[in-house]
């Protein structure tokens, strides 16, 4: 049920600049990172020498090279083999000390395609990694998902992060335990998650889960787009009486253009609606690829009180007019965005800045002025004035921490132009902006009152220690 925000929006007049103790020192909430986003370079180089993906040889003038290891990924496997999603930092090739351990290891994003588009390079190395739309690739054994959650978890540690809401396709439990029944497989899926939540709750971190499977072909399932929807609102009921309140939400994520072609959101409507229905949190991927238009008729086709992105938005005052309305609040990324050139249609005006401009005439006919670009600077990233202009409910969220993004702290730091240089007259990201999203952040998470209140206390204290005003 969609509800207006009755959150503060307005901060005082005066900002105050964030520094690096107050940025370290803020109790933070994340509500959106995909599992298999938190994967850094380095957890999934261990996940391929586990498995038999890769292996380390060392060659007769004492150099290492990267040898493919006696396992194979899935036959459909864009990446082709698990050693084709590593290089150095700069797209060099591997180099390893001494000892045969890589250095500066990065993902390599050109893995596929002609060289050029980053964005399916970074869907090829996800999928390698996930390892459940190609299976198998880099999480094959519970053990493997525990790895990966456990490393999550020291991240969260050591950035004070209070709450996070983690995105993952339950039909993993499938790969994970390929020789139980899949009623079964996922029963113990949804155990292994409660031990999980446990860990990270002794840590002081409180972890949820949503389930968020891929909405296009891409999934590599069989059937069309409502016939596997159908699926969804079930799998989280049966989370919900094997492990109450640990997958807490519905979501849905992959490229918008693919989606239309599988039938939209309007095939995924009955979906949404019975996870509504069962008390279950409900967000979707909009406005990241297609145009305004495609996240339009998500929030009008689905019960949804997140949208995750929301970039194009900034197309259409009629958009943030439904999305204020509605009390809709957007999940934002902008370091994984710019990474990954999210674009935005604008109408070019001569000797003027560009303007986010509509695809489509009120007609549906396509507007011949608009060009499509990519956000390539954070200055001009639709975060800001949605924020501040608009001033839309907005959380800052990761997205893919350890894959083509940046971990919670690093981003807010990069934003309040402590390591990155903004235009001069810019104002980076404000200690009031950054109280306002996680006070976002917190009303739109889809766990319990108490934890909320708990979580606002927190922030409150650390907003009183260092002075932040931010009221109605």
């Amino acid at each position: 049920m969609k509800t207006a925000s009755k959150l503060p929006i307005k901060i005082k007049r005066t900002p105050t600049p964030l520094t690096e103790e107050m940025i370290d020192s803020c109790p933070v909430v994340d509500t959106h990172a995909h599992v298999q986003g938190t994967i850094t370079p380095y957890t999934a180089w261990e996940l391929g020498i586990r498995n038999g993906f890769i292996r380390v040889e060392k060659q007769p003038d004492g150099t290492w090279q990267l040898k493919d290891g006696p396992n194979k990924i899935g036959k459909t496997d864009p990446a082709g083999t698990y050693s084709n999603i590593f290089c150095s930092e700069g797209g060099h090739p591997l180099r390893f000390d001494r000892s045969g351990k890589p250095v500066e290891l990065a993902y390599n994003y050109y893995c596929v395609g002609d060289g050029h588009d980053k964005f399916s390079g970074f869907d090829a190395v996800m999928a390698t990694v996930q390892g459940h739309r190609h299976p198998p690739g880099g999480i094959r054994t519970p053990d493997d998902y525990h790895f990966v959650l456990t490393r999550y978890l020291e991240s969260c540690v050591s950035q004070k992060v209070r709450y996070t809401e983690v995105l993952q396709n339950i039909h993993i439990a499938h790969v994970l335990n390929p020789k139980l029944p899949p009623l079964e497989a996922r029963a113990f899926f949804f155990r292994l998650c409660h031990t999980i939540v446990k860990e990270f709750a002794a840590k002081g971190v409180e972890l949820r889960f949503q389930h968020c499977p891929n909405k296009t072909g891409k999934a590599n399932l069989a059937g069309d787009l409502a016939t596997r929807s159908r699926e969804w609102p079930e799998w989280l009921k049966e989370a919900q009486k094997i492990a109450p309140h640990v997958f807490v939400g519905l979501n849905s994520a992959g490229h918008e253009e693919e989606e239309q072609k599988s039938g939209g959101p309007h095939a995924m409507q009955e979906a949404y609606t019975k996870a509504s229905e069962a008390g279950f949190g409900c967000e979707a991927h909009a406005g990241e690829g297609v145009g305004v238009e495609h996240l339009l008729a998500t929030i009008r086709a689905l019960p949804v009180t997140c949208i995750a992105h929301g970039v194009q938005v900034i197309e259409s005052a009629k958009a943030i007019g439904e999305i204020r309305e509605a009390g809709i609040t957007l999940k934002m990324m902008p370091c994984i965005n710019i990474a990954l050139g999210t674009p935005i249609h604008v109408k070019e005006v001569s000797g003027q800045p560009d303007v986010p401009h509509a695809k489509l005439l009120s007609d549906g006919t396509r507007n011949k002025s608009v060009v499509t670009k990519h956000i390539k600077d954070l200055s001009h990233h639709p975060f800001f004035a949605l924020l501040r202009e608009h001033k839309l409910p907005i959380a800052l969220c990761t997205d893919n921490p350890g894959m083509g993004g940046e971990a919670y702290k690093h981003q807010v730091k990069i934003l309040a132009g402590l390591e990155h240089t903004f235009p001069p007259a810019f104002k980076p990201l404000s200690a009031e902006e950054l109280a306002l999203c996680n006070m976002h952040a917190i009303h739109a998470a889809f766990c319990s009152p108490e934890i909320k209140r708990g979580l606002l206390k927190e922030l409150s204290a650390w907003m009183q220690k260092y002075k932040i005003q931010v009221s109605r």
